[in-house]
């Protein structure tokens, strides 16, 4: 993978609340420790449930660091997204309020950190273990996408929990957005271009409207493409070359793995279509071979 441009955190730096948010904690029963991360708007902590001793983790964001803009069109939609979320494979939230010019959301800890940081650490995987954590996410997306009718937009490796179970867990909604259709059955296209640029559909790099279900879609093939090659699939520093190695179905095939099954290469190329059109649903990513394969028996612990 690329170089990390996470910023480097002290996991010993103790969070700084005024006592009248300390008073509001306290009340609704929780406490606050030491940093976990850093972010553009904020910041998150670890933080204990008092009554059950439960470890959370607490996310701060910072309202004076964002711009009108995020503020009126995202936010809303993360804090109205994530209080209403019920899977298995979806960080839940336990509260969110607003104190002194900062948001702070109290929701599940994941103890073993991200998916980012574990291939990092380990390389890239085998098949049989990304198939499980690539399977639960394409799970919740499914439920995104099927019951909530809401597209994440950011789906990526960075936002791929695991929990003490090693279980795969979706988080970070500030991107998401109904969506919707049209009188005739057909979605109506989103001309909102966000996410995280290596896995940008080849309609976001181009800045057309776009169906923003096919965009998970193909956010997800990039997720698959690093956990089996521990790299992204285009170079994307440059949109321009970026678009055309997407768009070429050569290349595209080119940078597969010879060491990937047949059904792996085959799912991955129908997640990376650039026609969306042709692009798999994520329905289709689910009744897939390679994923009805899934059964949860590799041992997913590094131990």
């Amino acid at each position: 993978m690329s170089k990390s441009r996470r910023t480097r955190v002290d996991t010993t730096k103790k969070a700084e609340i005024d006592e009248k948010t300390q008073a509001v904690f306290l009340k609704k029963g929780y406490s606050v420790d030491t940093m976990l991360g850093a972010g553009s708007f904020g910041e998150v902590y670890k933080g204990t449930k008092l009554n059950t001793g439960e470890t959370v983790a607490v996310k701060m964001m910072n309202l004076t660091k964002m711009s009108d803009k995020f503020k009126k069109r995202f936010l809303p939609r993360e804090l109205a997204s994530l209080m209403e979320m019920r899977h298995e494979n979806i960080i839940r939230v336990y509260d969110i309020f607003r104190s002194n010019r900062r948001i702070y959301v109290f929701m599940e800890f994941a103890s073993n950190g991200d998916l980012a940081r574990y291939l990092k650490q380990y390389g890239p995987l085998s098949e049989a273990r990304s198939r499980i954590w690539f399977v639960q996410i394409a799970r919740a997306l499914f439920y995104l996408h099927e019951e909530m009718f809401t597209a994440h937009r950011d789906n990526k490796i960075d936002n791929i929990l695991l929990g003490q179970s090693w279980t795969a867990k979706l988080t970070d909604f500030g991107f998401a957005t109904d969506a919707t259709v049209d009188a005739d059955g057909n979605p109506v296209l989103s001309a909102t271009y966000c996410g995280t640029l290596p896995y940008y559909a080849p309609q976001i790099v181009r800045k057309t409207p776009y169906n923003a279900f096919k965009a998970d879609v193909w956010a997800h093939g990039v997720v698959l493409y690093a956990m089996t090659h521990n790299r992204f699939p285009f170079h994307f520093k440059d949109p321009k070359q970026m678009v055309k190695e997407q768009t070429d179905e050569k290349y595209r095939t080119s940078r597969l793995s010879t060491k990937l099954s047949d059904s792996l290469r085959e799912i991955l190329l129908a997640m990376l279509e650039p026609d969306e059109d042709k692009r798999f649903t994520m329905k289709q990513v689910l009744e897939h071979e390679w994923s009805i394969q899934a059964n949860g028996t590799e041992e997913l612990s590094p131990n």
